[in-house]
């Protein structure tokens, strides 16, 4: 019995030098595995444990299983970890092993779970472009579920977000200006600037930055095209414009002003000195000559009066994608008003020495004043008679002379006033009379 006892013995012995035992100890695993904050504002996590003198592993596992490197660490190292870039919008913790020298991995220590959320992202709600080329904007967020709430890397309110308005593209590297907003602002303003461009809120939190998406302060212009030299009382007076932005070439883009809603109405004023009002609004058509959409406006004349075309601010809106335009005018245009004559002429085109021959006036407005019948001698108009209108209407009985003649003659009604305005001394269209 002894001497079985002792060969197993020796065979016991003999082993110890052929190969490491299976059973060989792991390193003790890590403890009080922290995250933290290094920079928040640089998005810096540090990671700190505590170990016996190893090396280590880490890595950064998500709730939805996926797993990837963080960092290593040498054993003659402190146990902390500055830096790693986890993926946003997730719920992470960092696993932390021991490795000793034989490269054998100790159990795994686990930091608290935290999440990465992003803010929510901006979605403009209300765009106004401001005289001057300064842009107002307002936007909500999107709300996000903390489902870690107090985890080590939350931050305390109202610190956690930087808002701002920026001019430029999203996505670009370099914006043409930023202007920073109070953290948790919901609307903001874009400072006066040439026109046109395009801004977007951005916010910003520890995890990264979102963005909205642009709206696009536009450098919208109306112009008079086609202006009358002068109307005639009661008559459609048609002025014709164009309306678009400054840089405006295609007709594809113009087009914005057919069917989009947005109003151009023609105003009018007595004097710069009286308050503009409504007289008329725009029927758009195409302009193929230069590929422009452009409008006419008929409004009626009642006198002279400065004109302009008028396009309130607007806002144009399609999905998520603005385009706005503060109030914008052409320069005020006068029109006189001349005298509308409905009926000019004699009874007859021709006639004999000492016949009566009976002139016919109908002219609007209908004042009372007197109209001068005048013939042309060739050379100037003379005075032939006095025709005295009452509102509007009056006749006249000559007896031709000249034998052997045709003459032109016509009537001017003198300037007057209807309704506070203007109306011009007016000649008619000339008519004609032989006398045989």
């Amino acid at each position: 019995m002894r001497r079985s006892i002792a060969v197993v013995a020796v065979a016991g012995v003999a082993g110890i030098g052929v190969q490491v035992p299976a059973w060989a100890a792991a390193p003790a695993a890590p403890t009080d595995v922290q995250v933290s904050w290094s920079d928040a504002a640089a998005g810096l996590v540090r990671t700190s444990w505590t170990d016996t003198g190893e090396a280590n592993k880490l890595l950064i596992e998500y709730k939805d299983g996926t797993t990837a490197a963080w960092a290593t660490r040498k054993a003659s190292l402190t146990n902390e970890v500055i830096g790693g870039q986890p993926v946003v919008n997730k719920v992470a913790r960092i696993r932390v092993v021991s490795v000793d020298t034989a490269g054998v991995e100790s159990a795994a220590a686990v930091s608290p779970w935290f999440d990465t959320n992003l803010l929510g992202q901006p979605t403009v709600t209300a765009a106004t472009a401001l005289p001057g080329g300064s842009l107002r904007l307002s936007w909500k967020r999107t709300a996000v579920t903390d489902s870690t709430p107090n985890d080590p890397l939350d931050l305390a309110p109202g610190s956690e977000a930087a808002v701002y308005l920026k001019v430029g593209m999203p996505h670009y590297d370099m914006p043409e200006a930023v202007f920073p907003q109070p953290a948790g602002a919901s609307t903001g303003v874009v400072p006066a600037r040439a026109l046109p461009y395009p801004a977007f809120v951005q916010l910003r939190n520890e995890w990264g930055t979102v963005w909205s998406k642009y709206v696009m302060a536009s450098d919208m212009k109306v112009l008079l095209r086609k202006v009358p030299a002068y109307g005639q009382y009661g008559r459609p007076l048609v002025i014709k414009g164009q309306a678009g932005q400054d840089s405006c070439l295609s007709r594809d883009f113009c087009s914005l002003w057919q069917g989009s809603g947005i109003p151009v109405t023609m105003q009018a004023r007595p004097s710069a000195t009286k308050p503009w009002q409504y007289a008329g609004h725009y029927t758009a058509f195409a302009d193929t000559t230069n590929y422009n959409v452009g409008f006419e406006t008929a409004g009626v004349a009642v006198g002279g009066r400065e004109y302009r075309f008028y396009v309130p601010a607007w806002t144009y809106r399609y999905q998520d994608d603005w385009d706005v335009s503060a109030a914008v005018t052409t320069s005020a245009r006068y029109i006189p008003t001349q005298s509308y004559f409905r009926v000019v002429g004699f009874n007859t085109f021709t006639a004999k020495v000492g016949q009566l021959v009976k002139t016919t006036v109908d002219v609007q407005p209908a004042g009372t004043v007197k109209a001068d019948l005048q013939w042309y001698d060739g050379k100037a108009w003379r005075h032939g008679a006095y025709i005295p209108l009452t509102k509007g209407k009056g006749t006249l009985n000559l007896k031709a002379s000249g034998r052997g003649t045709t003459r032109s003659w016509r009537v001017v009604v003198p300037k007057m006033t209807m309704n506070g305005l203007p109306i011009v001394a007016t000649a008619s269209r000339t008519f004609k009379l032989t006398v045989r």
